[in-house]
């Protein structure tokens, strides 16, 4: 009697549980700037806001100066290049106009030169503001 109850028990789950339909799992992105769902962009944006603990710098690179210190800075990355250029020059003779030691000092830099013929050009330069120095030598290639 157990088994009939049992068999009968079996045969009414499989009518009853019908044809069993499986589809495909498709995961998706919950941030829309990997294509998620555009709604969840300013829900996100507010999280990322609420948990940022650094704040925002008052000094920007590009806002707090002005056009004379933009015009001073260009010059002095120019007279650098132009300095940068007539060492190499020298150093592997591809000028005529032999460099000579000296002290330049424009802006907030002090260039020493110290040319010793034959040998190597040492280039020392000093930021007299935080008072970092660079000093290198070129060796000539003639």
């Amino acid at each position: 009697m157990k088994k009939v109850w049992l068999y009968v028990a079996c045969l009414a789950f499989c009518l009853w549980a019908g044809p069993v339909a499986a589809g495909e799992l498709v995961w998706t992105p919950v941030n829309p700037s990997f294509g998620g769902n555009p709604l969840n962009g300013t829900f996100l944006l507010n999280q990322a806001e609420m948990q940022n603990h650094f704040p925002e710098e008052v000094d920007s690179l590009y806002g707090d100066s002005s056009t004379i210190d933009d015009f001073e800075e260009s010059l002095t990355r120019r007279i650098l290049t132009q300095l940068a250029n007539q060492i190499v020059d020298s150093a592997f003779g591809g000028s005529d106009t032999d460099l000579g030691s000296g002290t330049y000092e424009f802006g907030s830099y002090i260039v020493e030169i110290d040319a010793v013929e034959g040998s190597s050009i040492n280039v020392t330069i000093v930021d007299s503001i935080t008072g970092e120095s660079t000093s290198v030598e070129v060796p000539y290639y003639n």
